[in-house]
């Protein structure tokens, strides 16, 4: 009776989310090297020729970046590059009173490129219309929006993780013996298309079991915040969530766009091998200039978090990796987990054919089912 549902569900459940993980996987396998094609097709707005003058002040690149895009868009972060050929980034968002939203989930519509030698405008982006910003979307939503794709999304990637594990049931051999276990280990790589393609879902399913599992948890986390407390909870004992106590900044002065360029120097000053500093432009008074710095690059999870009054430019406070307890730890690492980055090239690459599997599944589940149910046998010769 078990087997029987499991394989049950395991088929109709396959069947009814089959789209979505495809959509998913294969989105997932371009996302896995984003930076590296982006550094191709994108050159001219992400390079740029170091000056000998050195680079101009913060404030004046704000200050151009919000004139190429008008007073109906707010700047609310920068991503700025210490590497000396690379343009800084502003992401700006139309000004929404009415909390409104829109169908873009980061709700980051424009990208402004900026030279940090000359502080001119390079690229004004739309990334309602950016092809990569386009494949993250039907990622992560389908392009449906937050309020149903994203959830859509949600739920078919937790049925996809019941489905790894029933497929897991289905592939566990009933007896175990050399016979049997050749061929749930080994791809039958000359038999007909049938077994073949049976072979292809049943024994690569079981080879990327668990970074598979890995994937689909660790997108899960940014979809559901119960998935994230149970991470919590198991990597932690128990515990509860420290709080974070942010310090209160002077209001920022009528210069702050000056204690704004001392801040970011010191921050520099103190990381000059860092690979990204990305700065949140916050819009309370007594909120702190707030700078992310990625140590490493592509990786989030070596970082620090430093904070500076507005009012005086002065360090008040920051915080990386080495202050985070074991379960933050691992939700700090959740992201480069996702995208294979947590080892570099090597586990990019390994994601990637993951993720590639990850899109065959649904179609060879789909044609064993088929070739059981729908297709019909060729009639004999007379």
């Amino acid at each position: 009776m078990f087997s029987k549902l499991n394989a049950w569900l395991h088929l109709w459940l396959g069947l009814i989310t089959g789209i979505v993980v495809l959509v998913v996987s294969l989105t997932g396998c371009v996302y896995v090297f984003v930076d590296e094609i982006k550094a191709v097709v994108y050159e001219d707005r992400l390079f740029v020729t170091p000056a000998e003058d050195g680079r101009k002040p913060l404030s004046e690149m704000l200050d151009n970046a919000g004139a190429a895009l008008g007073p109906e868009y707010e700047i609310s972060r920068c991503d700025l590059f210490p590497a000396p050929d690379r343009s800084w980034v502003f992401r700006a968002m139309d000004v929404d009173p009415d909390g409104i939203g829109h169908w873009n989930y980061f709700r980051y519509y424009y990208r402004v490129y900026v030279n940090p030698y000359t502080a001119e405008v390079i690229r004004v982006e739309d990334t309602r219309n950016e092809f990569f910003q386009l494949i993250l979307s039907l990622h992560m939503n389908l392009l449906l929006g937050k309020k149903a794709g994203h959830y859509v999304v949600g739920y078919s990637v937790l049925i996809f993780v019941f489905l790894l594990l029933s497929g897991f049931v289905l592939w566990w051999p009933r007896k175990w013996n050399l016979r049997t276990l050749k061929q749930s280990l080994k791809v039958k790589w000359n038999a007909r298309f049938k077994r073949l393609n049976y072979d292809l879902h049943n024994v690569w399913g079981f080879y990327i079991l668990i970074p598979a599992l890995v994937l689909a948890v660790t997108g899960l986390v940014y979809t559901f915040s119960w998935v994230e407390n149970t991470l919590y909870v198991t990597f932690s004992g128990g515990g509860e969530k420290p709080e974070k106590h942010i310090p209160v900044s002077h209001p920022a002065k009528d210069d702050s766009l000056h204690t704004l360029d001392l801040a970011l120097i010191d921050v520099l000053d103190r990381f000059p091998g860092a690979d990204m500093v990305s700065i949140r432009f916050r819009s309370s008074e007594t909120a702190p200039y707030d700078f992310q710095v990625r140590k490493e690059k592509g990786r989030t999870y070596h970082f620090d978090w430093s904070y500076y009054d507005r009012g005086t430019g002065d360090f008040l406070w920051s915080y990386d990796t080495a202050d985070l307890n074991t379960a933050q730890k691992v939700r700090a690492m959740n992201f480069d987990l996702h995208v294979g980055s947590f080892m570099g090239l090597g586990s990019k690459i390994l994601m990637f054919v993951v993720s590639l599997i990850c899109a065959s599944l649904p179609v060879t589940g789909f044609l064993i089912w088929y070739n059981r149910t729908w297709k019909k046998k060729k009639p004999g010769k007379a």
